[in-house]
């Protein structure tokens, strides 16, 4: 996978219409190493409109695009809005972990 910056908007989108969604952000494997990247999640299906208009079950998605819990970091959804007010942005928000929009190495958890 490449970096994709619209799926932090495509996240927020799926977070605004559903009460229960959590938005994740992630460091998922791509290219020669890691992409940030982002979705949501409401109980257990996955919500990439990225990747496809349906939603897709956490354990196959989580399987096929090599998502490592630890590589993550998860938001309820009024953290999610609190935190997207205060920085202006859709994310990602731990900036000290989402260093860059790739990189060659394995983040430190």
């Amino acid at each position: 996978m490449h970096f994709k910056e619209q799926s932090f908007a495509a996240a927020m989108e799926i977070c605004s219409e559903s009460e229960l969604a959590e938005v994740v952000h992630a460091w998922i494997p791509g290219g020669a190493g890691y992409v940030a990247h982002a979705w949501a999640e409401v109980e257990d299906a996955v919500y990439d409109l990225t990747e496809s208009e349906r939603p897709i079950a956490k354990a196959d998605y989580y399987e096929r695009m090599g998502v490592q819990p630890h590589l993550t970091r998860r938001y309820g959804r009024v953290e999610y809005f609190t935190l997207m007010a205060e920085t202006g942005s859709f994310g990602p928000f731990d900036t000290k972990f989402f260093f860059a929009n790739q990189t060659s190495f394995l983040p430190q958890a």
